[in-house]
């Protein structure tokens, strides 16, 4: 079947998702939580008609609740009133608000640019997981709502005019990367082709093109993409949080190492509570990593494995984790360094005690007092 070259003439229908991921606290007590909210359930992995590995799962599941409130106006769409909230036991939480797709294919780029940085839409993810976060606070380590935020946009097609989703891409492929892209207007050939370059496919009536900012989805029944596209982005954010933690780190290690040794008197006060302090955000930083990596398993190359390397490499996810690893050896590196330079100033002063003593032991015969 031919595939018309005009976009306004493709009849689409569907709807758009956007994904606001917070960090909140250090981490949350998933069975203390759930029955602080109401209507709470655990959140599996929706396995829809693609065969999935077994330990295609979270471990533990977040916690799926829907957040109430007024709904937004989003250029010509506007929001459902409820919205979904994920939280996740590593501490972060993510909102999708869900809106109506334009009824035509040309539509798509003009509520892209709607969605893209839209403040009301951000201030009222920040206040409803406020409430969430007031809600649940006595099941959270440490509970403190993050500037940081992580923004997505899913435009799930569920059914549509003309052929398929690839011959759809082939000849409307600038209409979508601008929607990706947010652009209001025509991108170049190149921009083009890198925005809409990843591409996967289970049939050949489904087909998915990811990039940083958003993704299109051709597919009748999204969910199992989406849970992968939520998991990406709720793991950008944190590793976004964590490199900038351990920057704070890195930033005051020369203040913490200089005071110790700059130490005048027995260091095991002052220097002892330093490297506790050091220690402590430094394995905070570690188990965060790891909670976050290890979060969802998603191994060999069953799609929605080899769908979760599309999206993590257009997030730049391997150069983050490789960051933030960078630096996690770094702060192991200086806290080697601190405690070598606490043990060295330690020794010191008991070769001066040990010393004084000798020369009190020689002296103290021959004095009136002995």
């Amino acid at each position: 079947m031919s595939v018309s070259a005009d976009p306004t003439t493709v009849q689409i229908s569907g709807h758009a998702l956007a994904f606001f991921a917070f960090d909140i606290g250090f981490q949350i007590d998933l069975d203390s939580a759930q029955p602080l909210v109401r209507e709470a359930t655990r959140h599996k992995v929706v396995r829809s008609r693609r065969p999935a590995p077994v330990w295609f799962d979270y471990s533990p599941p977040p916690i799926r609740l829907i957040a109430e409130g007024e709904s937004v106006k989003v250029g010509s769409a506007v929001t459902d009133g409820p919205v979904e909230v994920l939280i996740y036991d590593f501490g972060a939480a993510l909102l999708t608000y869900r809106m109506p797709l334009p009824s035509n294919l040309s539509g798509l780029p003009e509520l892209g640019a709607a969605l893209y940085e839209h403040a009301d839409l951000e201030a009222d993810a920040r206040q409803r997981v406020a409430r969430v976060l007031e809600a649940i606070k006595p099941a959270v380590e440490r509970p403190k709502l993050s500037d940081a935020v992580e923004d997505y946009a899913v435009f799930a097609i569920t059914s549509w005019d003309g052929g398929s989703p690839t011959s759809l891409l082939d000849t409307h492929r600038a209409v979508i990367a601008q929607a990706i892209e947010a652009e209001r207007v025509g991108l170049s050939r190149g921009q083009i082709e890198r925005t809409t370059e990843s591409t996967i496919a289970y049939t050949e009536n489904d087909l998915a093109v990811v990039d940083w900012n958003a993704a299109v989805l051709f597919d009748a029944e999204p969910d199992d993409v989406v849970s992968v596209l939520q998991h990406a982005n709720i793991e950008l954010l944190e590793l976004r949080v964590l490199d900038q933690e351990l920057d704070e780190i890195l930033d005051h290690a020369d203040e913490t190492l200089s005071a110790l040794t700059k130490a005048r008197f027995w260091p095991a006060f002052a220097s002892s509570r330093m490297l506790r302090r050091f220690a402590s955000v430094q394995t905070d930083a570690a188990v965060m990593f790891e909670g976050v990596n290890n979060a969802i398993k998603l191994l060999g190359n069953q799609y929605l494995a080899r769908l979760y390397r599309v999206s993590a490499n257009r997030l730049d996810l391997p150069a983050w984790q490789a960051s933030v690893q960078r630096k996690l050896e770094v702060t192991e590196s200086l806290y080697g360094k601190m405690s070598d330079s606490t043990a060295t100033k330690r020794l010191e002063v008991l070769e001066w005690v040990i010393i004084i003593l000798i020369t009190v032991s020689i002296i103290l015969p021959f004095t009136p007092i002995y």
